[in-house]
């Protein structure tokens, strides 16, 4: 029995709709589609099970632009790429908040991370590499234009302070990913874990 996706690129190619580069970038687009899919319920089912699901749900959604956008760790294997998900958020969520720190430290950690995450180069998958300078520009540029968005919402809109810590420290968390990354790449031109 074709998987749901099996059929609706079969369709694809009975149809003539494209080419098969097109019908491979499909294929790739919907693995990656259900394996993120997977785990990010897999996140959902662990964070409701510890009782941090509301906080989980809004850190995501507040990183996820700046990870689409951005880039980061990429893996070989979903086991790894799951395991490194759920350290980042347990870390973000559960962990680093237990310390305490003056508002004023947890602005200069935000200082840090946007600066780190400005400053960095774009890290995006082997799989999927950004070719084109436009691409990447844009990539870069939205990037920025949403962490300004990001910082008036932790500044602004949220008032849960909480929230804001944990959101900070996932900023912080990316940052030291894409520093990560880039010291990488500089050692060994590509990273793929």
């Amino acid at each position: 029995m074709k998987s749901i996706s099996e059929t609706y690129i079969s369709k694809l190619q009975e149809s003539n709709v494209t080419d098969e580069l097109g019908i491979i970038k499909i294929r790739y687009a919907l693995a990656v589609l259900k394996n993120e899919l997977l785990k990010t319920l897999l996140l959902v089912g662990i964070f409701a099970l510890i009782g941090h699901l509301n906080a989980f749900l809004i850190v995501m959604l507040l990183m996820m632009p700046i990870r689409l956008s951005t880039g980061g760790i990429h893996f070989k294997t979903n086991v790894p790429c799951f395991l490194f998900s759920l350290g980042y958020f347990l870390l973000a969520i559960c962990i680093l908040p237990i310390l305490k720190f003056k508002m004023l430290t947890y602005y200069l950690i935000l200082s840090f991370g946007i600066l780190t995450t400005c400053i960095c180069p774009l890290a995006p998958s082997a799989q999927r590499p950004i070719i084109s300078r436009k691409k990447y520009l844009q990539n870069k540029y939205f990037s920025l234009i949403y962490l300004i968005i990001f910082t008036l919402i932790l500044l602004v809109l949220i008032t849960d302070q909480l929230i804001i810590t944990m959101s900070i420290w996932a900023l912080f968390l990316h940052a030291i990913e894409l520093l990560f990354v880039k010291l990488h790449k500089r050692k060994d031109d590509g990273l793929n874990v």
